[in-house]
């Protein structure tokens, strides 16, 4: 059977900058329909990768660098995921379904809230990757909330890593709440309509891109800098 470490190692070569693992039932507490199982019966653990993203856009006066960064991360998580379900089906007997971030199959129009088939900042933080920030972003001791995230559902029984014992967010900061624009933030949840609303746009041309990500760059611990030890 093959082990947690050497998933690991094999996700590190092929270019994760983090990784860990769940087992299946820590997830009992997901909505209905967003489980695992749900999407794989046979699951027993779930595979959670993280890929950096770099510093620089966050601190550019135009949304593009921002925007081309995102995109290209996302299909880089994409193909990260996919290419190590096949070293996985290689080495060992086993079945690793991969879990990208979108397309959505649940999406409620009217309150422009979209679901992917698994919450992936939700499965980070059940894989040992970080904590729930107060911009609801899985925010990592490494690199702060820089990351972005896949995961592979896999039908074996693999050691599950440690869940964070760390917190990141001050009790009384509120910077990302104060900071949004939109106002789609209180805390503990966000408003996807008015953040959707006010964070997605268009170029003269008619591009897509990404005009706000306030809550990210105002972030203390944005960078994964700044960590209190829980109590």
């Amino acid at each position: 059977m093959i082990a947690s470490q050497t998933i690991k190692d094999i996700a590190g070569q092929l270019g994760a900058d983090l990784c860990g693992v769940a087992p299946a039932s820590r997830f009992d507490q997901a909505p209905k329909g967003f489980h695992p199982r749900d999407l794989f019966p046979q699951v027993r653990s779930v595979l959670v990768v993280a890929k950096r993203v770099p510093e620089g856009p966050f601190h550019s006066h135009s949304p593009i660098p921002y925007s081309v960064v995102n995109d290209v991360i996302l299909a880089e998580v994409a193909r990260l995921v996919c290419a190590l379900c096949v070293q996985l089906e290689r080495l060992d007997h086993l079945c690793a379904v991969p879990v990208p971030s979108e397309p959505y199959e649940y999406w409620d129009g009217p309150n422009r809230e979209g679901r992917g088939l698994l919450s992936l900042k939700h499965a980070g933080w059940l894989a040992g990757l970080g904590v729930m920030g107060k911009n609801t972003l899985l925010t990592s001791r490494e690199f702060g909330n820089r990351i972005c995230l896949g995961a592979i559902l896999l039908d074996i029984k693999l050691e599950g890593d440690a869940m964070a014992d760390y917190q990141l967010c001050n009790g009384n900061c509120r910077r990302c709440v104060e900071a949004c624009p939109a106002q789609a933030l209180d805390g503990l949840t966000v408003n996807q309509k008015l953040c959707r609303g006010h964070s997605q746009g268009r170029t003269t041309k008619g591009e897509p891109i990404y005009i706000c990500y306030r809550c990210r760059v105002v972030c203390p611990n944005g960078k994964g800098t700044q960590v209190t030890a829980s109590a």
